[in-house]
């Protein structure tokens, strides 16, 4: 059996959204800061009565928080699966969910995707020491059709190698 080395992330793209989320944020404060540090500016003026540009700009903030829109980092090696799921705008530096277990505990995973939202959850069956199934789940965001398949390739190689 070929060696099997799979890794796979979102990082540049999650860096991507969070300078738009960011950006998102910098759009209503500067427009209120304008307003009301300069009232007599035409531009002040314009975005003053043109409040819906922040309204929509808040909206889309909201629903962005609200999906939970992260950056994973998946490994898969020939002896090891680790996958480490990070928040864009809360936890840059600790994982807010993880895993890292060996082949011999795999047992069974499905991908389905999320309703209105940019995250597809991979789950994952898992047999402990103990002999307990656990399932886990991974929100994995703007994951693409390819990387799909590439993951589901080697975690179909990894159950055919463990029956």
């Amino acid at each position: 059996m070929p060696k099997i080395n799979l890794q796979s992330t979102n990082n540049k793209f999650a860096i991507v959204i969070f300078l738009f989320m960011l950006f998102l944020i910098l759009i209503p404060l500067s427009t209120f800061v304008i307003v009301y540090a300069f009232p007599h500016l035409a531009f002040g003026d314009y975005l003053f009565n043109n409040t819906f540009y922040i309204f929509i700009s808040s909206l889309i903030l909201v629903y962005f928080v609200i999906a939970h829109i992260s950056y994973y980092n998946l490994k898969i090696d020939s002896y090891v699966i680790d996958i480490k799921i990070y928040r864009t705008i809360i936890g840059i530096f600790n994982p807010k969910d993880y895993i890292d277990i060996s082949h011999d505990m795999f047992v069974d995973f499905s991908f389905f995707n999320r309703s209105f939202s940019f995250n597809k959850t991979l789950v994952l069956k898992i047999d402990n020491d103990s002999g307990e199934r656990i399932v886990k789940r991974f929100n994995l965001s703007f994951l693409t059709e390819s990387e799909e398949r590439r993951i589901t390739r080697v975690l179909e190689r990894i159950i055919a190698k463990n029956s």
